[in-house]
């Protein structure tokens, strides 16, 4: 559905054509037949946005909609809505417009500094836009028009082939199918079902420094709606002629990785310090979240847990929303799903034991009977285009 727009946009483009259309949605005309007509128009534009920006933001709307008991099948959903309750159309269209722009609050919420009033009392995408599916639907179905002939229509309409300009995709990002196969392979039960963002490509032309920059606006728009939408993890892929993959390699990627993020958390930006990160209340956060960080490598091998099943050319560091691990096991489950993972690695032969200590479970090392890796103290950091540049400061 998104290519029916041309590819992707950017998400604040199709908030601002949202509302756009909802002070076209003006109802105290609708008698008129032209109007109404025109109004049918407004409510098929809204219907197929709104499907596009769910999925930008990853959300499922077939999940979704069984979350809220609705009928996938639409001509099934909007018979049953009538015969639930009967609601006149002008009433139907103000319903509409009161929950577009409740949806364009949300996406604002997600891309913008300045956020609106009711942002912390906004409900999540996944809750937002099935609801407003079906009163769309349900005005269908009011006024007579139907809505399967109106949607075929409008998704062989060549004129909507350019709407929005295109935009990098955090949710087709590349790096996610360069990490499929280990997301395929692993033995964790919650891996093939993650739903993933990705940073932009690498770019060899430029410095790590200039990389990271590039993918901050998207790892804090990330950290918004991983906390919404019950999004699994934010990836990076670095490539390994570049950085190296053994176990020293490894700690210098880290330290600088992670000293950056710190340095430009917009909710709390900080030195990176050794003692902290020794700590044994010490968790890595970004954007007020916190986030535990796991980096695959092709030095790892078949017996390890951070194995990258046969990809050669990348470094994968995963961040995975501690919002993400709450939502999907309760505080009573935690400590049996987390044994259960640990038997599951142990029945491929890639067992592993748990480190106390936060800092520790980030860079792992070859084998698990070897003292914990001290990626903190890696030294040597060097400036040169497509590698390292130090410090990571915040201007």
């Amino acid at each position: 559905m998104v290519q029916f727009y041309g590819g992707y946009w950017r998400p604040t483009s199709a908030a601002f054509y949202l509302y756009e259309h909802v002070v076209d949605l003006d109802e105290s005309t609708i008698t008129d037949d032209t109007k109404r007509t025109e109004i049918m128009e407004h409510l098929m534009e809204v219907f197929v946005t709104t499907v596009c920006i769910a999925e930008q933001y990853s959300v499922s709307l077939s999940r979704a909609y069984r979350d809220l008991k609705y009928r996938i099948e639409l001509g099934e959903l909007a018979s049953a809505l009538r015969n639930e309750r009967e609601i006149g159309f002008d009433e139907l269209v103000r319903e509409t417009k009161r929950q577009t722009s409740e949806i364009a609050r949300i996406v604002t919420f997600y891309e913008l500094d300045r956020l609106p009033i009711d942002a912390i009392d906004l409900p999540s995408l996944r809750e937002a836009i099935p609801r407003l599916h079906a009163v769309i639907v349900e005005s269908f179905a009011a006024s007579g028009v139907s809505f399967r002939d109106a949607l075929g229509a409008k998704l062989q309409s060549a004129a909507d082939s350019h709407r929005f300009e295109r935009h990098f995709d955090p949710g087709t990002a590349p790096c996610i199918d360069q990490f499929k196969r280990v997301q395929e392979n692993s033995a964790c039960p919650f891996a093939l079902a993650a739903r993933l963002w990705g940073a932009p490509p690498y770019e060899s032309t430029q410095s790590v420094r200039e990389n990271l920059i590039s993918s901050l606006p998207i790892l804090t728009s990330f950290t918004r709606v991983a906390q919404k939408e019950v999004l699994d993890g934010f990836l990076y892929a670095f490539p390994v002629n570049t950085f190296g993959s053994d176990i020293p390699n490894l700690c210098k990627l880290m330290k600088t990785f992670v000293a950056f993020l710190m340095a430009n958390d917009p909710a709390n930006p900080r030195v990176f310090s050794r003692d902290d990160v020794l700590s044994p209340e010490w968790h890595f956060s970004y954007g007020g979240e916190d986030y535990f960080i796991n980096v695959h490598s092709p030095h790892y091998s078949h017996d390890h847990t951070r194995y990258t099943h046969g990809v050669r050319d990348w470094i994968f560091v995963m961040l995975q929303p501690n919002s993400s691990f709450h939502s999907r096991i309760t505080r009573e489950r935690f400590e049996e799903a987390r044994q259960n993972v640990r038997v599951a690695f142990d029945n491929i032969y890639q067992g592993y034991d748990h480190q106390p200590l936060e800092a520790h479970r980030f860079v792992l090392p070859d084998s698990y009977s070897d003292p914990p890796v001290a990626w903190y103290d890696a030294v040597g950091f060097e400036e040169h285009i497509g590698g390292y540049f130090m410090p990571p400061d915040v201007e």
